[in-house]
């Protein structure tokens, strides 16, 4: 695209920074400002919940590498976009002017109560260090949220030797994994001593002071030290409601990464087409690193290597010894074919075919196999019939 001399980049996340190193790569050679609203530099979040949290790894080890010719600026947030003048007011009372734009401001964690109660959260690296610290001193724990997060923190805290229950609606992971890989982490969570606790009719947080998890209609399900909600985050899109660009759950784009002319999205903040046809975002770091790379193509009037929806997503979790990596489709439904090891041993290569013919991929999965992600990818383009 001719004229863009300057691009700014809204978050100083995985997605803003593979962003601003793909721009470069493609060879824009104007200025690239990232701004980021931590007063850190960039980092990576996955390991915040695993290594990170038990101590394993160091805090150094999560921050991202960043080109030097791109100016990166912390400690301030966006606060509103005028796309017709191309500027971001920034809320230090400053503002800054764009040929171009790329929106990465991800998202917050969503809070199970809006009540000034004690619940910890667990997004940022401030977050996770504060969480260490507290669990140093704690003997009891209670998750309220069995997604890929809420198990990875009940993982992590029984691994610090904690006694851990957590608490959800749905059993944990089925809506991820599908029924064979949630059972296997379940089985894998209660011979670490972690209790699992379903409450149908929803979960709430005490309001009298007491940190205990309870039903909705007040019966008691969790009394611990620390609660820990992961109940899901919330697109940071406030700074965009008066931009009169299009918002649904998250930063609606095409399948090009494009919101609108000369400006991209990616990340968490996305928000995409889902099979139901309604709009949903998939806050995964696989598909903050692809869609990075389709935004800055974008962006710089270049056709984009793929689109949106074009590749299996990938996924992975590390949870009571079980290092499982996925793509394609979740849940996988039905059984799988075997193609190496053994699901008894908890060591194997799975595949699943599409689950209609009109789905695109299929689903594979390596659980504590080791495998590339290229491969597991062309493995789930390419499943074996049963």
């Amino acid at each position: 695209m001719t004229g863009l001399r300057r691009i700014v980049v809204v978050g100083a996340s995985q997605a803003g920074c593979a962003t601003a190193a793909a721009l470069r790569r493609f060879g824009f050679d104007g200025t690239i400002t990232v701004l980021g609203e931590e007063r850190h530099a960039p980092y990576t979040r996955p390991p915040l919940s695993k290594g990170v949290l038990t101590g394993s790894e160091s805090d150094d080890s999560v921050y991202l590498s960043t080109n030097d010719d791109i100016e990166l600026v912390t400690a301030v947030a966006a606060v509103e976009l005028d796309p017709h003048g191309r500027r971001v007011q920034l809320d230090d009372g400053d503002s800054i002017g764009y040929d171009g734009l790329v929106i990465a401001s991800g998202a917050r964690a969503r809070r199970l109560s809006g009540r000034d109660v004690d619940e910890v959260t667990l997004r940022t690296l401030d977050d996770a260090v504060a969480l260490r610290q507290r669990l140093s001193a704690a003997s009891d724990v209670a998750v309220a949220g069995g997604g890929f997060l809420g198990m990875e923190l009940a993982s992590s805290a029984a691994h610090l030797g904690k006694r851990v229950t957590v608490v959800d609606q749905v059993t944990p992971l089925s809506g991820r994994l599908g029924s064979l890989l949630s059972d296997m982490c379940l089985t894998a969570a209660a011979e670490t001593g972690v209790k699992i606790l379903i409450s149908s009719k929803g979960v709430e947080i005490a309001e009298n002071g007491a940190r205990r998890l309870q039903t909705t209609e007040g019966t008691a399900l969790a009394e611990a030290d620390i609660v820990i909600t992961a109940v899901g985050d919330i697109p940071n899109t406030e700074w965009l409601r008066t931009s009169q660009l299009p918002l649904a759950d998250g930063v609606v784009v095409d399948s090009n990464c494009q919101v609108a002319p000369r400006i991209v999205a990616a990340g968490d903040v996305v928000s995409l087409p889902g099979r139901d046809g309604r709009r949903t975002r998939s806050p995964h770091w696989s598909n903050a690193l692809s869609q990075a790379t389709i935004a800055a193509a974008t962006l710089l009037g270049r056709e984009p290597d793929a689109r949106l929806g074009d590749s299996p997503p990938f996924f992975w979790t590390q949870v009571f010894d079980l290092r499982i990596r996925l793509a394609g489709q979740l849940p996988p439904a039905g059984e799988p074919v075997v193609l190496d090891g053994s699901i008894a041993d908890r060591h194997a290569l799975l595949a699943w075919p599409p689950v209609t013919p009109a789905a695109r991929f299929g689903t594979a999965a390596a659980v504590n196999y080791p495998i590339s992600a290229p491969k597991l990818t062309k493995l789930a383009q390419n499943p074996p019939n049963r």
